[in-house]
């Protein structure tokens, strides 16, 4: 139950809100804000948290955080979501779907504001009259982008101030053809126009109108006799069509249109928007999204519109999303109208061609997901590896990393697992399983002095590579004997620690006492994962034997089941592992066994399953 000192504070605070519109900020008992929400009435929208009954399970899970609450009010629901993603951006709540980069993306920039435009590069969008396109989410398409405008747009490419009081000699752009040379004074403001107009027709996705408008001026030129003219843009629209050849068309009517598929994972996800521009498919863009695990795909395409729509400067003219996404959009709609002075149209087909598009942008958001987890993995692996080095003190980066756990269930079939991972993944070639030799009951630090010996051994005789750091399942004692083991073959020097289950706490040789580092850290992640990884193959393997032993005992012990009948069982079923998954049914079809005796067998087999190892 939450304390009731705290829901009391928390509502002497909402008393004062009264019905305005506006954010409220939700924080925990350390101060930090956990969510940021936006409301048409701040009063009745916050009272509805304290409800402990909650349907929504992300805002049971909120409850049980909430401690404190701030506010700001706003004139209008429309500048209250303007300011919630504004909040969103400076405090990452964890309870908020959010992009997950806060870096900002490039965009590309026509400098109209200048007589002689250029276009590059940049990450900061300035109002000072310029022309910006973007965002693009990956820097090397926006970099093709602009190396193919250069290509086809004879823009100039160096930055001066023109027009210049002396023209000057013109570089080698000019003499390629990939400039008209304004620095030299010799081109007009309205011709080098033309040529910036033709860009922005192409950036703004309008190629069919483009090349329409470039054969009209083509053919007037060569009425006209202005045959180098008209050269240069038979060119160029060649370039522009070589271009829409390679792009598919997915709507007939030539419209402009962003299809948008979402991807989730535990807490991260991904969103996928396939533009479309007249017509034809011309590009992906892809955003991490975090803070999904209590969201659904509603909450997630809300964030996500918001966050991305209320910045791009350039809008289609139809959004279509999932019907998961379907809601109250009004809001954002309104926002988007009072911004850009026009709006979009939000659709959730059902089925047909559009249907078949969400799907593929929601094949393209697994896909970017995958891969962006798989590569997280691997960075946390390197780090992990690297915290290893600097925390353990070891001489060298632990590449190489074995694990070795004991499994037993009350003493008996007692087993060693051995694991090994190479470069923070597991190396299923290198795991091994051990049968205990020298003991047959309850001493963990015997038998890893067993298994550490026999492994160490095998190495040094078959002269294989050491590892560069052995994990043991274990406190200090098991560590201790494992020491010994190392010590006995002269190889005290491989870097060894234990690794307790309790408090996840690592001992090291010759330490009484443990020493504790942050659980969530990527180094304790991995030792854990090795950990764990050992002891699952260890209890598979010790439940394997177990089992074998028990099933030879059962069918010994029986009455009425001789060397004949056993052999019967054995023959009809194959292996002991479908004689310990056998019917009474299928028992009776055996050879010399009967109902009773049937019964008797399937009986004993049941009560073995009920038997987990350590």
């Amino acid at each position: 139950m939450k304390d009731a000192l705290i829901l009391k504070t928390i509502q002497e605070k909402i008393k004062n809100l009264g019905s305005l519109p506006g954010c409220y900020l939700w924080k925990n008992q350390l101060g930090q804000v956990i969510y940021v929400g936006k409301a048409l009435k701040l009063q009745s929208r916050v009272r509805s948290y304290l409800n402990p009954n909650q349907k929504d399970r992300k805002t049971r899970a909120l409850y049980v955080e909430l401690y404190d609450l701030d506010w700001i009010a706003t004139r209008t629901e429309k500048e209250a979501l303007l300011l919630e993603a504004t909040l969103i951006k400076k405090y990452n709540p964890k309870f908020n779907v959010r992009l997950k980069d806060d870096k900002k993306y490039p965009f590309l920039c026509v400098s109209t504001s200048e007589d002689y435009p250029m276009v590059f590069l940049t990450r900061k969008v300035k109002d000072n009259g310029d022309r910006y396109f973007g965002p693009f989410t990956d820097v090397k398409a926006a970099r093709d982008t602009l190396e193919l405008i250069h290509r086809i747009f004879p823009v100039r490419k160096t930055k001066l101030k023109l027009p210049l009081l002396k023209p000057q000699r013109p570089c080698l752009n000019f003499h390629m053809g990939r400039c008209l040379g304004p620095c030299q004074g010799n081109i007009t403001k309205e011709t080098y126009s033309e040529l910036v107009d033709e860009i922005l027709r192409f950036l703004e996705g309008k190629k069919d109108r483009l090349v329409a408008d470039l054969k009209s001026a083509m053919l007037d030129a060569s009425t006209k006799m202005e045959y180098e003219r008209a050269g240069f843009l038979k060119q160029r629209i060649e370039k522009i069509n070589q271009i829409r050849e390679k792009q598919t068309v997915v709507s007939l009517d030539g419209g402009d249109e962003d299809i948008l598929g979402i991807s989730k994972r535990d807490d991260e996800g991904q969103i996928v928007i396939l533009e479309v521009r007249g017509g034809r498919l011309e590009g992906k863009k892809s955003f991490p999204l975090t803070g999904l695990s209590f969201s659904d795909d509603e909450e997630a395409f809300n964030s996500f519109l918001r966050d991305y729509y209320l910045n791009v400067t350039i809008l289609p003219s139809v959004v279509y999303l999932p019907t998961s996404a379907k809601g109250n959009h009004d809001v954002f709609l309104e926002t988007i109208l009072e911004k850009y002075g026009t709006s979009i149209k939000l659709k959730f087909p059902e089925m047909g061609p559009k249907k078949s598009l969400l799907r593929l942008a929601e094949k393209n958001a697994e896909l970017s997901l995958t891969e962006r987890i798989l590569a997280t993995k691997l960075r946390d692996q390197t780090v992990a590896m690297k915290e290893l080095q600097e925390k353990l003190n070891l001489p060298t980066l632990p590449r190489t990393i074995e694990c070795y756990d004991i499994s037993h269930f009350q003493g008996s079939s007692p087993v060693a697992s051995g694991v090994m991972f190479i470069e923070g993944k597991p190396y299923k070639s290198g795991y091994r399983h051990y049968k205990m030799r020298g003991y047959d009951g309850i001493n963990d630090p015997g038998m890893i002095h067993e298994v550490i010996a026999r492994r160490l051994s095998h190495l040094v005789n078959e002269e294989e590579p050491l590892p560069d750091l052995i994990v043991i399942d274990g406190g200090l004692t098991q560590l201790s004997r494992a020491a010994e083991a190392a010590n006995a073959l002269d190889l005290g020097h491989i870097p060894m620690v234990g690794l307790a289950k309790k408090r996840e706490e690592i001992y090291f040789p010759g330490e009484k006492h443990p020493y504790s580092f942050d659980i969530h850290s990527p180094m304790m992640r991995l030792l854990r994962n090795v950990r764990d990884e050992a002891h699952r193959f260890g209890v598979t393997f010790q439940r394997l034997q177990r089992k074998k032993k028990a099933l030879k005992s059962i069918l010994d012990d029986i009455p009425d089941i001789g060397a004949s009948r056993r052999k019967n069982i054995l023959m009809y079923f194959q292996s002991k592992k479908k004689v310990t998954d056998a019917t009474k049914e299928e028992l009776e079809k055996v050879q010399g066994i009967g109902p009773v005796l049937a019964e008797k067998i399937y009986n004993n087999i049941q009560s073995l399953k009920k038997i987990e190892p350590r």
